[in-house]
């Protein structure tokens, strides 16, 4: 069984790197998404002097309006905002391209002399974003009309075929003479991040994870060497659950146009598929992703929906709400758990703390706020609060609410550890030499938080659960909101913020309670 847990988990480490190929990429971001287009037309003599009406010799810009209308460029333009437009001419890869309207220059000056050849000349910058496979496809389509083109490709691409006249080729540049369309095919032959050095620096940490864990395994344990341990069993556990998020995200799902299209405009929209990668294959986007990660680049996405979000201030009351939860639900539940009770009388405690934690939380928080609508003031604080210490009330009851909800297993695990304690020995022995009930209590406190502390490790997952829900409830600005808005409005970057933050909780959580129990157990010390 070991081994097919440990074969699974290597396949899932090693699934981004099946399809990736020995290569390298060199060239930054914007190469792949920006290019210039330059389209120049000529004007005859004879044709300037069918639209000289008035026969002054030049031509006025109501005559050049009337030759350009029977044979000037027939160019397509969609306004898109208040900076871009759509060039429906040219296509890249299917897609058409935006142009900022302060990029587009034109050649001429009026009035425009009959005599001699005239040459208008229209230039542009445009951003595009590729299809994520080996080879692409130029496409512009310009009736009747004649004109130069030339573009630079990223220093790896190659030129395949173009059917530009006497065109001139340089890998990765191309130029030349079009007459009514253009056809360019280019490959990207060095695009792959995943290369032989990535595949050694994967197969180096696989093996020093794996030297790593037979190093700390079981035996004599030490404070640092538990640590250690600790460390890198969540690392790896948060390693999985992050990659297995990639997954759900990016890679099932449809394409990145319409994951990101309920949120954003069309010129943002391309800033996102620029920025996480999404037009590349996506081994690509998950080595981009976890650079993301890595470096805090990730969390610019919460601000790519309809309303901004202060992540940081989310962050602050998510950790204040859990951290104030944790604490009293653990206190609460050891302190009511050694009480001195017959095990045969009923329990009310956990009579109470059982009803409550059957009612389903989403509910449970409405009706706790309901009630609290006969106190105006305090039932405003508690909705919309317009001040600082209203938002500090409304945390330390949303934490209080939180624990009563939760705290019904812990008390369970500490209050049936107690009443075995009471039944020991060595609780006898102490009695009977007349010690203390509230000594007595300290020894019964010791050995009852040791299950409890390990069960609460366990438990914090049902803790952030619960909190969304309290949030949404309460409509507590933090991160179990932005994680219940993301999934209402389709905002994937919302949803996978908040994924990482609880992850890097539930796995902080999980190190810190390894710590306590290390301090609290001498079986572990030895």
């Amino acid at each position: 069984m070991k081994k097919f847990i440990t074969v699974l988990l290597l396949s899932i480490l090693l699934i981004p790197s099946i399809h990736a190929q020995s290569a390298s990429l060199s060239t930054q971001i914007k190469d792949r998404y920006s290019g210039s287009m330059l389209i120049e037309q000529i004007f005859s003599e004879q044709i300037k002097k069918k639209y000289d009406l008035d026969h002054s010799g030049n031509l006025s810009i109501y005559e050049f309006k009337m030759l350009f209308n029977h044979y000037g460029l027939l160019l397509n333009f969609t306004p898109v905002s208040n900076f871009f437009i759509i060039f429906n001419n040219l296509t890249i890869d299917g897609r058409k391209p935006m142009i900022n309207y302060k990029s587009v220059y034109s050649s001429l000056k009026f009035p425009i002399p009959v005599v001699g050849t005239t040459y208008y000349n229209l230039s542009f910058n445009f951003t595009f974003y590729l299809n994520g496979t080996y080879d692409h496809t130029i496409k512009l389509n310009v009736p009747n009309a004649t004109g130069y083109f030339a573009i630079t490709l990223p220093q790896n691409d190659t030129i395949l075929e173009s059917n530009l006249i006497n065109p001139a080729t340089e890998k990765n540049k191309i130029k030349g003479e079009f007459e009514n369309s253009i056809f360019i095919k280019f490959r990207e032959e060095h695009y792959y991040w995943m290369n032989i050095y990535s595949f050694s620096f994967l197969v180096a940490l696989m093996g020093a994870f794996i030297f790593l864990a037979y190093k700390f395994r079981g035996g004599h344990v030490k404070g640092i060497k538990l640590l250690i341990r600790s460390m890198l069993r969540n690392l790896f556990a948060l390693f999985i659950v992050l990659t297995i998020l990639f997954y759900i995200l990016w890679v099932i799902g449809p394409p990145p146009q319409v994951r990101v299209g309920g949120i954003s405009d069309i010129v943002m929209r391309f800033y996102i598929i620029k920025y996480y990668h999404l037009d590349r294959p996506w081994y690509d986007q998950y080595l981009n992703w976890w650079h993301l990660i890595l470096t805090g680049g990730i969390t610019k996405g919460v601000n790519w929906g309809k309303q901004p979000i202060d992540l940081k201030n989310a962050i602050i009351v998510s950790l204040t709400i859990f951290i104030l939860t944790t604490v009293i639900t653990y206190f609460s539940s050891i302190y009511l758990a050694i009480r001195k009770k017959s095990p045969r009388s009923l329990d009310i405690y956990a009579a109470i703390f059982l009803a409550l934690y059957s009612i389903p939380t989403f509910y449970a928080s409405l009706l706790i706020l309901q009630m609290f609508q006969s106190w105006p003031a305090l039932y405003c604080a508690l909705v919309s609060p317009t001040n600082g210490w209203q938002e500090g009330i409304r945390i330390i009851i949303a934490s209080f609410i939180l624990s009563l909800l939760t705290i019904a297993r812990p008390y369970l695990i500490a209050h049936s550890m107690a009443n075995r304690e009471y039944m020991e020995p060595y609780v006898k022995t102490f009695q009977a030499v007349g010690l203390t009930p509230k000594k007595l209590k300290k020894f019964i406190k010791k050995s009852t938080m040791i299950p409890t502390t390990t069960d609460l490790a366990l438990n914090f997952g049902w803790f952030l659960t619960a909190q969304v829900f309290l949030e949404v409830i309460f409509h507590i600005k933090g991160i179990g909101l932005i994680l219940f808005q993301g999934t209402i409005h389709g905002n994937p970057f919302q949803i996978q913020i908040a994924i990482i933050y609880f992850s890097l909780v539930m796995i902080a959580a999980s190190i810190f309670s390894d710590i306590i129990i290390y301090f609290l157990d001498p079986r572990v010390r030895r």
